[in-house]
């Protein structure tokens, strides 16, 4: 990980010496959910908020270089087929809810068209660092207590994805842009470790639509 913010830190020093700099921020909604071979069927998306700052360098006004600094909440939903005493499916419901809280460093290159109104598409690479982790257990037949377990320090700290952006902006001013993006996300590790779903690898994967704005530092 201090390798990637290193990297981050020399990436923002030399493109300080260009032109083209743009700084905002951004916020949306996430749904997310998981790929495993553990939670199968009956999984269901959460929906969360995702938001921060993000910087971008313009090269010869096409080509795009940025990174954002995120707070995200990933995760999903599982449904339990509830049974009796005999083991037989009763056809009630429970739902299991998984919640991990990240904050997320995409780094993105891509390409821009237009001016005043201008479309945008990004590839990048998304490190993410786990901040908090929670299972929420909800109450069954008033015989189990719903509870709300920790699990950030068995949830692998460190996450690695990749994303794929599509979004346009307009120009209110000559510095001051307001945009909208529409980005996939899947994550290429997994959060799995010894200490957790130790059988299983667990991936994962979502959408996010934003708004934000940003502004120019120097003018084009």
């Amino acid at each position: 990980m201090r390798q990637i913010i290193i990297g981050i830190l020399v990436f923002v020093t030399f493109s300080a010496f260009g032109q083209n700099h743009f700084i905002g921020f951004k916020s949306g909604i996430n749904w997310t959910n998981v790929n495993s071979d553990n939670f199968i069927n009956d999984n269901h998306n959460r929906i969360g908020f995702t938001g921060g700052l993000n910087y971008e360098y313009h090269i010869k006004k096409k080509l795009i270089l940025g990174l954002e600094l995120l707070y995200v909440k990933k995760g999903f939903e599982n449904d339990f087929i509830l049974t009796d005493l005999n083991g037989n499916q009763t056809g009630e419901k429970a739902t299991f809810k998984y919640n991990y809280d990240y904050i997320s460093f995409p780094i993105k290159g891509g390409h821009t068209i237009g001016n005043r109104i201008s479309g945008f598409v990004n590839l990048g690479i998304v490190p993410s660092i786990l901040i908090n982790a929670k299972h929420i257990m909800p109450s069954i037949d008033n015989t189990v207590v719903a509870e709300t377990i920790d699990v950030t320090d068995q949830v692998k700290r460190i996450e690695i994805g990749g994303l794929i952006e599509i979004g346009g902006s307009y120009k209110i001013k000559d510095e001051l842009l307001i945009f909208t993006s529409f980005a996939y996300q899947s994550g290429f590790t997994t959060i799995t470790n010894p200490d957790y779903f130790s059988d299983s690898k667990v991936r994962h994967y979502g959408m996010t639509l934003s708004i934000g704005l940003k502004y120019a530092l120097k003018k084009e």
